[in-house]
């Protein structure tokens, strides 16, 4: 008896997906403050629409809904998002206690620039992203898994240090997503090939990112640090308040 409950009511559900306007999305998304979708199309189903954060624009999201999920009490959406910089594409769903989310995908350094302008930094190259996951409890400001690699191709750095402008050629670079002791998402940048943290970068519960820069990092930048530390010392460490 429950199974055939269970699954009318996924027809029920896979009906009302299929029938209701791609609006709604629109409506859903634009109460979070940071994040609007505009010139929607399709349904709950299937659909596209403009992605924009804090009034940027991201480029095109498609949606495909996966009817499977529901058998899963997890309604889960494939994804893609394209713009001329990027290529992305994954999975997003949720269930009773924490809604999950995977990416991967290609990304020009031409978009991290206009983040990276606020900190006079700029880069070339491009990242690949691999399968990367996060799980995130309802209600929790920190996921309880986070797991994942960026691979960057180098190229030129150009920065400002002391008000003087700098730059410098820098290897291929990895980047390993994970959580750090403090159970804190962490991501650990080395030079490819090498055991050598050049930067651990972190985010805490109080809403401070923390980056630390090691001396060899120091020294990849043209700019080495003095004195006898080992090359894994974090010599540079900055904080912001994020959220």
């Amino acid at each position: 008896m429950i199974r055939y409950v269970l699954a009318g009511l996924v027809v029920f559900a896979v009906a009302a997906i299929t029938m209701a306007p791609a609006g709604i999305v629109d409506r859903l998304v634009n109460q979070s403050g940071t994040a609007e979708l505009t010139h929607s199309r399709g349904s709950l189903w299937r659909g596209q629409a403009d992605l924009l954060v804090e009034n940027n624009h991201l480029g095109q999201v498609q949606w495909d809904f996966n009817v499977g999920s529901l058998f899963k009490l997890r309604p889960t959406y494939q994804w893609t998002l394209t713009q001329s910089s990027w290529a992305l594409a994954g999975a997003a769903g949720t269930g009773f206690s924490e809604a999950e989310f995977n990416v991967s995908g290609e990304v020009d350094a031409q978009a991290v620039n206009q983040w990276l302008a606020a900190y006079d930094i700029t880069i070339s190259g491009t990242f690949n992203i691999l399968p990367t996951e996060v799980l995130l409890p309802h209600n929790a400001t920190l996921p309880r898994a986070f797991t994942g690699q960026i691979n960057w191709t180098g190229g030129l750095v150009r920065y400002t240090l002391s008000g003087l402008r700098s730059e410098a050629s820098l290897p291929p670079l990895v980047a390993y997503l994970d959580l750090n002791n403090d159970n804190e998402p962490q991501a650990t940048v080395f030079a490819q090939n090498d055991q050598t943290p050049l930067l651990i970068a972190s985010v805490g519960s109080n809403g401070f990112a923390k980056v630390g820069i090691s001396k060899r990092f120091t020294q990849l930048l043209n700019n080495p640090w003095p004195g006898s530390d080992p090359d894994h010392h974090i010599v540079v460490q900055v904080e912001e308040k994020i959220f």
